[in-house]
């Protein structure tokens, strides 16, 4: 203790005079005694009484809440909250072991409108969320051969003979590109609930690098050495991440055609001046061709500031299509400005009509494999199976819609130890969206924010034993530590039949658009003659054997990274 009052006095007395120099917190996630962590802030503003002080960095996690003392509170939350609460939250993601189901974006329905509004409104002093992100990526192995010093990065080695072993290691440029681009997006809406947030007094990213240590964390835009993973561009990462940001404000992102799209329109304007003579508008396009141009109201003020409404018919979208809107600044000869205040949502839209019971018949929608069903499939009948999940109990994982947070490998045993559901581990979808399974459900490759109704419901099973080759139609990105074959949707041809199983529950996702659209999809490409299942499996038996025997153990022993010779 008197060593590091000691360094703080020296910090100060080196540094303080630089006009960069403006706040100082005691550490990083600090725990001990407040009574002293105060007395170091009382002895440090003597020296240099123009800095803002506060007693650590997320200290005490947040819980302990704003002491006497604290100049600005850098935190995940105001306080403590019960269990399945987000009132005190300062920031959208979190471990399983810190918040229920992981925190507010993977809990809540997709939307741009969530904010921290609650929790800062309720703080004696300015609040900066503390680490926000902290999505998972999957780790590009191309990147080993980029460390020639010192520096070996054997973790990556093991990471990679994983894969290998479990059949996927021709899959690993995909599981990178997939759960990045997921992860960018994740990014950005944790962002824009900052931004959106009238009392919120900034933000912190856990750096924008991939960590090598604790179970190695590659939570970055970036890889270890600066360098992008090209899985968004700089120009990307501007729109949400800039001194003045465009907002959407809408409770939803999938609409069906019998609504309009309403919505708020706000600038996040940080850049510490005025736009007097600039005028915001709103274009919504569907295959690069507009389709509404809108021009909103012009003097954006510093801060955050509502600019206008948007209130759009969508009755003229006859197909489930993917729509771009995007918001951005007009000059004084209303052309669009480029570099400034320029962003863009996704939206999606789905027909009204409900065709899924019509679409049933002929086909078995069943949710248990009988021998009944099972002789049918033998003569030729499709099947639609959404196994429940007391079916292959051992053999699945949770539903988790966002990519897991910082290490799979140690939150998994922070939870354990703290009797806390462990969080699903998983990194996002990879799928091929040109699948005439996706004909009525637009699909990128990678996971967006229609799919939350179908990942929620969702259990996917684990394909090991399907031989390496097996790769599902919709395939779960696994951790590092586990490297499971990981299927959403999977098919197989079982004597004259064919078998498609889904392991989400589509009737439970039809209180929503997207759902609706996507079991409309699934039975449209059953009926379909493209439901050609290159897989054959002699009975239903033998599937049930390849998805009940004994899984080969995974190893997921500590990794300290460490270098010795």
């Amino acid at each position: 203790m008197t060593f590091l009052h000691k360094e703080g006095v020296n910090i100060l007395r080196e540094y303080s005079h630089h006009p960069s120099f403006v706040m100082l917190a005691l550490g990083n996630e600090l725990w001990g005694s407040i009574e002293k962590m105060k007395e170091f802030t009382d002895d440090f503003r003597k020296i240099a009484p123009k800095i803002l002080y506060t007693f650590g960095s997320n200290y005490y996690l947040g819980y302990q809440g704003i002491k006497t003392g604290m100049d600005y509170f850098t935190t995940c939350r105001i306080g403590g909250e019960g269990w399945g609460k987000y009132n005190t939250h300062t920031r959208g993601s979190f471990s399983y072991a810190d918040a229920y189901e992981g925190g507010m974006i993977n809990h809540f329905y997709p939307n741009s409108s969530l904010n921290f509004d609650e929790a800062c409104d309720k703080a004696t002093v300015p609040v900066i969320s503390h680490e926000t992100g902290q999505f998972q990526t999957y780790p590009d192995f191309n990147e080993i051969k980029k460390y020639t010093g010192v520096l070996y990065p054997y973790n990556m080695e093991v990471f990679r003979k994983r894969l290998e072993n479990a059949g996927m290691l021709d899959q690993a440029e995909e599981f990178h590109k997939a759960s990045g681009m997921w992860s960018a997006l994740l990014y950005k809406a944790d962002i824009e609930m900052d931004l959106r947030t009238m009392n919120m007094a900034g933000f912190q990213l856990l750096d924008i690098q991939d960590y090598p240590g604790q179970g190695s964390a590659y939570v970055g835009i970036m890889d270890a050495f600066m360098d992008s993973k090209k899985i968004v561009s700089e120009e990307q990462w501007r729109q949400w991440c800039s001194p003045v940001v465009p907002l959407l404000i809408s409770d939803k992102y999938c609409f069906s055609n019998s609504e309009h799209l309403k919505a708020k329109i706000k600038v996040a304007n940080y850049s510490s001046g005025r736009f007097n003579d600039t005028e915001v508008y709103c274009q919504i396009k569907q295959n690069d061709k507009t389709k509404y141009f809108i021009v909103l109201g012009g003097f954006i003020r510093e801060g955050l500031d509502s600019i206008g409404n948007i209130d759009i018919d969508l009755s003229r979208f006859k197909e489930p299509t993917c729509l771009t809107m995007e918001l951005g600044f007009l000059d004084g000869t209303g052309m669009t400005q480029k570099g400034i205040g320029y962003n863009s949502y996704q939206i999606w839209v789905y027909p009204n009509e409900n065709n899924t019971e019509q679409l049933k018949k002929g086909l078995i929608i069943t949710h248990k494999i009988t021998d009944e069903i099972g002789q049918k499939l033998l003569k030729g009948a499709k099947v639609l199976l959404m196994p429940d999940s007391t079916e292959f109990v051992k053999d699945q994982v949770g539903g988790l819609f966002m990519t897991d947070y910082w290490n799979y490998r140690m939150f998994k045993t922070i939870c354990e130890s703290n009797k806390k559901p462990v969080s699903p581990g998983t990194l996002g979808i990879l799928t091929n969206p040109e699948h005439p399974i996706f004909n009525y459900f637009p699909t990128e490759m990678h996971t967006n924010w229609q799919w939350f109704p179908i990942i929620k419901e969702s259990h996917p099973a684990i394909l090991d034993n399907l031989g390496k080759e097996y790769r599902p139609i919709v395939q779960v990105i696994d951790n590092i530590e586990r490297n499971h074959k990981l299927g959403l949707i999977f098919e197989f041809q079982i004597g004259k039949g064919k078998l498609l199983i889904c392991m989400s529950d589509l009737e439970k996702t039809t209180k929503y658009p997207e759902g609706r659209a996507f079991y409309e999809s699934v039975l449209r490409y059953m009926h379909s003659d493209k439901f050609c299942p290159n897989t054959h499996l002699s009975d239903i038996n033998a599937l049930k054997t390849l998805l009940q025997q004994k899984l080969e153990n995974k190893n997921m022993d500590k990794l300290n990274n460490i270098s010795q010779y």
